[in-house]
């Protein structure tokens, strides 16, 4: 049982150590329009410049969730980017992509889907110990614009704008517009 506690509270110290705090910058401007796979992602929620943001840097004994995450999977395109100061997310999913167009977001998973929440695409905050789900409004902008696509290389990038909102309260809307991404999924 010693020999446990002692490598366990090795272990933790050598990670505990080995990571370093990045500090946070508000961002003043968006990232610009790339097609490369940089793992950039960059949106104006109503007026504010938002971008991902990575607290840990990453060390060799310690991989912290990435940021800014893509996959392709049965022409569905799903994008998630979080800030992890701001204690905020984006999700958001594209189905039936098969190129460089325009496209709506999916705004629920199908009956039969295996999900943790009926929302395809959900904006989520933590303010002040209350955290919220804000599905895309049904009356509000829903339009992506996949400019680079190519599942090779699995590079995915492109522009949108769409507008969530509080589903008990209406008025709560976050209007998400001058959005671009530019991903290398896995």
């Amino acid at each position: 049982m010693k020999i446990t506690t002692y490598i366990f509270t090795l272990f933790a110290f050598v990670v505990l150590t080995g990571c370093e705090i990045n500090d946070y910058v508000q961002p003043t401007e968006l990232p610009a329009v790339t097609e490369s796979g940089k793992q950039t992602f960059g949106v104006k929620i109503n007026d504010a410049i938002w971008t991902p943001f990575q607290r840990y840097k990453s060390n060799p004994n310690f991989k912290p969730v990435p940021v800014v995450w893509g996959r392709l999977q049965n022409e569905t395109l799903r994008l998630t980017v979080t800030n992890q100061e701001t204690r905020e997310s984006i999700s958001l999913m594209v189905d039936k992509v098969k190129g460089v167009g325009t496209y709506k977001f999916m705004t629920y998973f199908p009956k039969n889907a295996i999900e943790f929440t009926p929302y395809a695409s959900v904006y989520q905050r933590c303010v002040g110990g209350n955290c919220g789900q804000y599905p895309i409004a049904q009356t509000g902008e829903n339009e992506v614009s996949i400019t680079h696509f190519d599942p090779i290389t699995k590079i995915y990038a492109g522009t949108f704008k769409v507008t969530f909102h509080n589903k008990d309260n209406p008025s709560e809307i976050f209007t998400l517009k001058d959005g671009r991404f530019d991903v290398r999924g896995e």
